[in-house]
């Protein structure tokens, strides 16, 4: 074959080949386009139809309460929308959205390829996705749902708003789609956008509503000035809509749908928000069901791309709320509300316009009411209330309770509040009810209520699962359960006890209560009790029970006393202060940016070196016995600043002269004073020596001897013109009267005993032992000296003032991990609620002193997670997506039965004493309940009141255990978190006349769920009460868990008292002291608890355990095990070596001999390291 005919058949071959590649490269395209054109002129219409897409978008996804049976409501049902016409919408809304949303609208083929040439680049280039879909493809995805994302799906959404297009004018798709997006809680549509943000028809909106309506499609939220609860958050909201609502007037002058004028007119005008009422009943749950189902698994599980889409997809989401609890938590905050606000303003009358015909009334609702008549029969009273057709009757019991509510703050008298209760109604008035019992017979019994100004929430959960939440008084209101951030005053005492088992210390340790100055970065802060203190030390489970600020503030500031140095520096590795790697310098500049903190203050570093020298002589037994001189030392300062500090008291104008006087009194308990007094007491002594050797007495010596006064035979008083008073600081010491000498007395006595001269016999301000100012600056300075060339952390440890603030960074640390969300300041007044917190982060922190244990169901950053979605199943009962959780052991479990006990106190003798005779076990069974009264069994709760100082909330917080099933003992592993808060929206006072409103007053939201779980969780089929009934024992066992000791305690000691039958029930000792109030003092009372630690000779040795919290590993993060990582060289230094950090602070210190952390192995440490030793 020749060169030319080669080359012709390679030609042939290369040109056949070409054609093949690209035959088999068009042919995916023409296989497309014939599909495409199929599927368009010859494909299935039936999902087309009109009546189908109206269908549709009526298509509701449905809410079920836990049992999966009981509907709870529905995301967009029909009863949601305000369905809208086309011809019914102003040209302005219409022209609005397609600037806004799609501009080429009205030209394009229900696609936009440039834009989604466009997208597809963004998205490839940038790795960001980038929509691209017009008004006919948002309109078809909310329509028909994607619950894929891959390409086929995306290429059928296509083809489908070809159809769309094909069957349907660009008007009616432009309709279908003003009806379907999302407006607020439950709302779709133009037609609920106009009347929840204006308050008008939709034919009556203007182009500046219209550009607002159409701008905010994409994010309602950001916009809406409805949903928040702050002036702050509602101005930026309005900001942020004038300059959305500006974006889309551009856009429709830009596309030439407005004039210049038009432009110019609507561009200064702000949105004029004006809030409507639809007619649905928006539940303020449905904020947290969409909130959680915008999760991206969740949406991934479902086949969403956004939480938008999920209304339309007919899908079965079963939550975790329990209807019986739900509905209680919701009747019993707003039976609590109005009770409030009965005692806070009185009964009132409700205006006509709010009455509207019932037909049927239903079990806990509130209605307005017509009064029919009213019997004043004196113990005969009753109401006759009409609805329309259906009455109820409000009889003598429930006016007697109305009355005497209304008088807690008028203090009238029950009579004559009843009397001025039954005279304000009269026939034809309207008024405002509860019914609270429908009888066998169909009547009705309800309570006259008010309408609450004064506003409140409650919340329920179980293992992080919502189990019921109120938001407010009507379920239609903004969910302050949730979003609502309020102090929650002393109920924050317990994460700082919490903090303090932690670091070292025993809820029996003696704590100081008396009043103080606390110091810190320069600042002095004076705390004050809001009740009679009525003992001087108590313990954290005293604290606790009886809720008391001086103890809980000064726990606070000596939360790191019972580390020793090792233990500091782990602590200082775990708070990632020292450790990966950092070099010393590294650290210092942390420190010093982070705290404040230096490691050369000498001022600092001494006040904590006296702090230690105080603690020694405390446990002193003539420091012990001498309740003055107990005193001095719990509040001796080192005393820096505290002249000028004195000045600034003394003239503050807004202190009354009573604290003004207190005030300064607690500054002049200072050691610079003392030492200034000191020093006078020895020139005066000797002085006075050398006139017993003969010198001359001149007149200086005659007025400066008269500073001395007889204490008894064998001692005297050196008392200063401003003597310190300790009875000014606690009114539990009686005020001595000690006459001073005259000049020739007190020569005749020191003549006559000359030893009266030893320093030893001589007490300033006839208190403290000259000897003890000397010994105290002695041993000082021995230790100054001493530290004065120790390594910079070394020194640290010693720093009064960076201790103070590493114990309030672990401490608002520690809570944030343990599900408050939002960065706490660590501030002085942290223990007294300072921070504003949502109730539900509250909730959560509470739950985990139960076990030490979080739950986290999502993979998101939050370590304690809410759940609210239980279950979704598609239409069809597919399982989508079910709820699974994660446990932690955020803290050791050794923490939990202290704590518990602690919060047990407050029940037992504190400050909620009432749930102590509340809570007992109920049945739904009328029979068995009968018996079950008359036994009065009850069930352990455990909780806590928080009160802030200015009365503007009052919360509870708390437990109710629950059996699992028959035979079950109650324990931390199962048991609801319940937690209520009451306070006004405006954050004014609940005060009126002598009336208060403190934490108390959320318990009875509190106790009507706590009774209604017992009741309906069926109890008493589970416990064994019988046995106790028989017995006549009153309580429902609880396990505290294992190798606990019981000790039974006065409620502010530490010193455990025996009892002859470790199973004693105290009921009957307590029962002999009733309070008069939640604050009087019962010194009989006493406290039956279970810690870890044992009884020798009929004296408690408390176990104690160093352990750090568990820092909860990031979502999908192995969980890593906390040992000790090696510490970086920071330590040396000028060839000194600090000791080594110990490798795992997980150890018991069992301190059975002398019952002290500290002393339990200072007798194993070299001299020169007791030092180390706080």
């Amino acid at each position: 074959m020749n060169e030319s005919t080669m080359f012709g058949a390679d030609m042939k071959k290369i040109i056949f080949l070409f054609l093949l590649f690209i035959f088999l490269s068009c042919f995916p395209i023409f296989l497309g386009a014939a599909y495409v054109a199929w599927q368009i002129y010859a494909g299935n219409y039936a999902d087309f139809e009109k009546s189908r897409i109206i269908d549709i978008l009526s298509k509701e996804t449905v809410l079920y309460y836990a049992d999966g049976q009981s509907q709870l409501g529905s995301l967009f049902g029909q009863e949601h929308r305000i369905y809208i016409t086309i011809d019914q919408i102003p040209q302005a809304m219409k022209e609005a959205i397609v600037a806004a949303e799609d501009e080429d609208f009205y030209q394009n083929i229900g696609i936009d390829p440039k834009g989604i040439l466009r997208a597809a680049v963004h998205n490839i280039l940038f790795r960001t996705r980038q929509g691209a879909s017009t008004i006919t493809q948002q309109t078809v995805k909310n329509l028909y749902g994607r619950k894929e994302t891959d390409l086929f799906t995306k290429f059928q959404e296509m083809i489908n708003a070809f159809k769309l297009e094909r069957v349907y004018s660009k008007d009616q798709i432009l309709e279908f789609y003003l009806n379907q997006f999302h407006v607020t809680g439950n709302g779709r549509g133009v037609g609920v956008a106009a009347k929840y943000y204006f308050n008008k028809n939709v034919e009556n909106l203007t182009l500046v509503e219209s550009s607002f309506i159409a701008g905010s499609v994409k994010g309602p939220e950001k916009y809406n000035p409805f949903t928040k609860t702050t002036l702050t958050g509602q101005e930026k909201a309005k900001r942020e809509a004038f300059i959305r609502k500006n974006y889309v007037l551009e856009r429709m002058l830009k596309s030439k749908k407005i004039t210049q004028e038009d432009y110019d007119a609507a561009l200064k005008e702000p949105v004029p928000f004006n809030q409507g009422k639809f007619q649905f009943n928006e539940l303020a749950v449905n904020q947290i069901i969409m909130k959680q189902l915008s999760r991206p698994e969740i949406l991934s599980a479902i086949g969403a791309n956004n939480v938008d889409e999920v209304g339309t997809m007919g899908l079965h989401i079963t939550t975790t709320l329990e209807k019986d609890v739900q509905s209680a938590a919701q009747f019993g905050l707003r039976q609590n509300l109005s009770r409030i606000q009965l005692i806070l303003s009185g009964f009132s009358a409700e205006p006509q316009s709010n009455f509207i015909n019932i037909q049927k009334p239903e079990l806990y609702g509130f209605y307005v009411g017509k009064v029919e008549n009213i019997d004043k029969t004196a113990d005969k009273e009753s109401i006759k209330i009409s609805f329309g057709i259906p009455t109820c009757t409000v009889n003598t019991e429930s006016i007697h309770r109305t009355a005497i509510t209304t008088d807690q703050a008028f203090r009238k008298g029950e009579k004559k509040s009843l009397e001025l209760l039954l005279n304000s109604l009269h026939p034809e008035q309207h008024v405002l009810t509860s019914i609270y019992k429908i009888e066998s017979d169909g009547q009705m019994l309800c309570s006259l209520e008010a309408r609450p100004r004064v506003q409140g929430a409650a919340i329920v959960l179980d293992k992080g699962k919502i189990v019921a939440m109120a938001g407010g008084f009507s379920s239609s209101e903004y969910n302050r359960a949730i979003f609502a951030e309020r102090q929650p005053g002393s109920s924050f005492k317990i994460p700082v006890y919490y903090a303090a088992q932690q670091l070292g210390w025993s809820v029996l340790d003696p704590i100081s209560n008396i009043r103080d100055v606390f110091t810190w970065q320069g600042g002095f802060y004076f705390p004050r009790p809001d009740h009679a203190i009525n003992s001087l030390e108590t313990t954290i489970l005293g604290a606790g029970a009886k809720s008391e600020n001086l103890a809980s503030i000064w726990i606070l500031k000596h939360l790191l006393d019972k580390l020793s140095y090792d233990q500091y520096l782990e602590l200082l590795n775990f708070l990632d202060i020292t450790g990966n790697g950092k070099t010393l310098a590294q650290t210092l500049s942390t420190i010093a940016n982070k705290f404040n903190a230096t490691a050369d203050n000498e001022i600092y570093i001494k006040s904590g070196i006296l702090e230690k020298i105080k603690s020694n002589l405390t446990s002193d037994l003539n420091v012990l016995n001498d309740i003055r001189l107990k005193v001095f030392l719990r509040t001796l300062h080192f005393g820096s600043g505290f002249d000028k500090q004195t000045q600034i008291v003394t003239e503050d104008k807004e202190l009354s002269p009573k604290e003004k006087a207190l005030r300064v009194n607690i500054l002049k308990n200072s050691l610079i004073r003392w030492n200034k007094t000191a020093l006078q007491a020895k020139k005066a002594i000797e002085s006075l020596n050398k006139i017993l050797s003969g010198a001359p007495i001149t007149e200086l010596d005659r007025d400066f001897f008269t500073s001395f006064a007889k204490i008894d035979e064998n001692s005297l008083a050196f008392n200063t013109q401003e003597p310190w008073k300790p009875e000014l600081t606690t009114n539990l010491i009686e005020p001595e009267q000690i006459t001073p000498l005259s000049i020739d007395a007190l020569l005749s006595l020191i003549r006559y005993n000359p030893a009266l001269l030893n320093p030893n016999n001589v007490y300033l301000d006839g208190i403290v032992p000259l000897t003890m100012i000397d010994n105290i600056n002695y041993e000082l300075n021995k230790q100054w000296k001493t530290i004065q060339s120790a390594p910079p952390l070394e020194k640290l440890y010693w720093n009064d003032d960076f201790r103070y603030s590493l114990g309030m960074f672990y401490t608002a640390n520690m809570v944030n991990e343990m599900g408050v969300l939002k960065p706490l300041k660590w501030v002085q007044s942290f223990p007294l609620g300072s921070n504003d917190v949502t109730l539900s982060d509250l909730a959560l922190m509470y739950q985990t002193f139960l076990t030490g244990k979080t739950f986290r169901y999502f993979n998101t950053p939050q370590t304690n997670q809410l759940l609210l979605i239980k279950r979704i199943e598609d239409a069809s009962g597919n399982l989508l997506w079910e709820a699974k959780a994660k446990e932690y052991q955020f803290s050791d479990s050794f923490y939990s039965a202290p704590i518990l006990n602690t919060l047990r106190g407050t029940i037992t003798g504190g400050t909620a004493y009432q749930l102590n005779k509340s809570i007992i076990l109920r049945s739904n069974d009328a029979a068995v309940d009968n018996e079950l009264l008359e036994a009065q069994i009850k069930i352990p709760v455990f909780g806590k009141t928080g009160t802030t100082n200015d009365y503007k909330n009052g919360t509870y917080v708390g437990f109710l255990p629950y059996p699992t099933s028959k035979g079950d003992i109650l324990s931390p592993d199962h048991a609801y978190t319940i937690a209520s808060y009451i306070g006004y929206d405006s954050n004014e006072p609940m005060i009126r006349k002598g009336y208060r409103v403190y934490g108390g007053g959320a318990i009875p939201a509190w106790e009507e769920i706590a009774l209604t779980i017992i009741k309906n969780q069926d109890y008493a089929d589970k416990l064994d009460w019988k046995y106790l009934a028989e017995k006549k024992a009153h309580n429902i066992p609880f396990d505290f868990g294992s190798g606990l000791s019981q000790v039974v305690v006065p409620i502010h000691s530490w010193v455990s008292v025996a009892t002859k039958d470790p199973d004693d029930d105290l009921s009957a000792l307590q029962e002999q002291n009733p309070y008069a109030n939640d604050y009087s003092e019962t010194g009989q009372r006493m406290f039956k608890v279970y810690l870890p630690g044992s009884l020798s000779d009929g004296i408690f040795l408390p176990k104690r355990k160093v352990a750090f919290y568990n820092p909860v590993p990031p979502p999908q993060a192995p969980i890593i095990s906390l040992g000790a990582p090696e510490q970086p060289d920071m330590h040396k230094q000028n060839g000194s070596v600090s000791p080594a950090p110990l490798s795992s602070f997980s150890n018991n210190l069992d301190n059975n001999d002398k019952g002290s952390l500290n002393s339990a192995d200072d007798d194993d440490l070299p001299k020169e390291r007791m030092l180390k030793k706080p």
